[in-house]
């Protein structure tokens, strides 16, 4: 992810995430701020239709946000930018994890997919009575 894809990401972000999305300025600091910081695009037809962040820390990644385009979704691009995600996290951790919404079945579905177990809930992870599941996949 560069600065110049920041507005095509915060577009899916505000689609994706309406009552929890990250600002422009969030996305900004974990560009050029953030020294564990790793963001990733996804391209079709040269158009942004999904991202992901990832914090790596020592030998522990997590994904701090990921979504697709609600338009580009059921086709794969999810998974596929996932195992990428795990693949490069991979190459220095031993252990990846993200926190999801309760109620995002799609999302859980796809993370159990791709190994990611349950590991507890995070109360009001995105505010009052929003509860967020750990989850967490072994890497190596």
């Amino acid at each position: 992810m560069e600065i110049n894809d920041l507005e095509a990401v915060h577009e899916i972000e505000t689609a994706s995430f309406p009552n929890t999305s990250w600002n422009m300025e969030s996305f900004l600091r974990e560009l050029t701020v953030n020294q564990f910081a790793h963001y990733f695009v996804m391209e079709e037809n040269g158009e942004i239709i999904g991202y992901c962040g990832l914090w790596m820390v020592i030998d522990q990644s997590q994904i701090t946000t990921i979504a697709i385009d609600r338009h580009a979704r059921g086709n794969g691009f999810g998974n596929s930018l996932l195992r990428y995600v795990k693949e490069y996290a991979a190459e220095q951790s031993d252990y990846l994890s993200l926190e999801v919404s309760i109620d995002n079945e799609p999302a859980m579905k796809l993370y159990e997919k791709e190994g990611f177990k349950y590991a507890g809930v995070r109360k009001d992870y995105y505010g009052p009575g929003k509860d967020a599941h750990v989850m967490w996949v072994e890497l190596k």
